[in-house]
């Protein structure tokens, strides 16, 4: 989405000679791929960071996970998912804005991993169909309590509904 429209302005942006830190940004829809894929093909272009705009306006965005599908090795930008209310609000913009508003457009994002209680957070999923998910967890316990209250680990246990299956319950 304004691919050719940024294409034009990172090149615009890379001729000016302000002295200026300029850091190319990409605005894409969510759906038709992966995370992953959407997140790769916006660095091949040359951007620093993506914005992903969430498609159905109903879901709550801080209970979706921008997850590896296993391909995510060697990713370097950053990525954001943001709600299709904020996502029509930037994209009304861009589509309206003159080209001097375009030229200026500046897009803050803030990463901040910090934890209240600073210690490492993390989660770890796997469901019942998954053998070798099991046994890491299992081995892995014994490092997890080394780490001891410098980490949380949360256990996530991934739940698929069988759409194929007649019985009944």
């Amino acid at each position: 989405m304004f691919s050719n429209e940024l294409n034009a302005l990172v090149e615009d942006a890379k001729k000016e000679k302000t002295g200026a830190v300029i850091t190319p940004f990409m605005v894409a829809a969510r759906g038709g791929c992966s995370f992953v894929t959407k997140v790769r093909n916006m660095e091949k272009v040359g951007v620093a960071v993506g914005i992903v705009i969430d498609n159905d306006g109903t879901e709550d965005i801080d209970d979706i996970i921008m997850s590896d599908d296993g391909t995510g090795a060697g990713i370097r930008i950053p990525s954001m998912l943001i709600s299709k209310k904020d996502g029509d609000k930037l994209l009304d913009y861009l589509k309206t804005a003159t080209p001097e508003e375009l030229a200026q457009i500046s897009v803050a994002a803030d990463f901040d991993m910090r934890r209240p209680d600073n210690r490492v957070e993390y989660d770890i999923w796997y469901s019942s169909s998954n053998d070798q998910a099991l046994d890491f967890i299992q081995d892995f316990m014994k490092i997890d309590k080394r780490f001891g209250d410098q980490v949380l680990m949360t256990p996530r246990f991934v739940f698929w509904e069988c759409e194929d299956c007649d019985a009944e319950f």
